[in-house]
């Protein structure tokens, strides 16, 4: 059974969070093993059931996670481990994106630059995530792949621009 079935929602991109979450505390409450604590049996039985409801509702509520679900039930597979490694064209077209970072670095990241980095970031990744909704409304599923490739890479660069940061600030500290 996939995962838009178990909380009874359709197989599309855009979902009802908050039917999601409605249907998710709705079966954990039928499946919970704390609720078998004196038949065995039962309570492995919902054991494993509320593993799959936890997995399943993480799985749908995340933006990227969802996009990946539904892609792979339309028979399109995304390694998302090796993704990055095989597209390198997206470190020539945001090459820019790493010189500003290096340039933060050397500049003791400086506030308002950092600040500013991490906005244009941010914004290209709601474009990109405005895109990959706009793209499973017309079921162009390899476009979405590209966009999801983007994304992972966006998402990269806003980790290693944040555990820099970090870093430099423990560093001063």
């Amino acid at each position: 059974m996939d995962y838009f079935t178990l909380f009874n929602l359709p197989k599309q991109f855009q979902i009802n969070q908050k039917l999601l979450a409605k249907n998710f505390y709705t079966l954990q409450s039928k499946f919970h093993p704390d609720l078998f604590i004196y038949d065995t049996n039962l309570k492995k039985n919902s054991f494993k059931k509320s593993i799959e409801l936890n997995t399943g509702y993480k799985t749908l509520k995340d933006f990227l996670s969802r996009a990946i679900y539904l892609l792979d039930l339309k028979g399109f597979k995304i390694n998302t481990d090796t993704v990055l490694l095989n597209h390198n064209h997206f470190l020539t077209k945001y090459f820019s994106l790493y010189e500003e970072i290096d340039h933060l670095k050397k500049n003791c990241f400086n506030q308002e630059n950092w600040e500013n980095i991490i906005k244009k970031v941010i914004n290209k990744i709601e474009n990109c995530q405005k895109n990959i909704e706009l793209e499973f409304e017309k079921e162009n599923y390899k476009n979405i792949i590209f966009l999801i490739e983007k994304l992972l890479f966006l998402r990269k660069i806003k980790f290693n621009l944040q555990k820099e940061r970090n870093l430099f600030l423990r560093q001063e500290n």
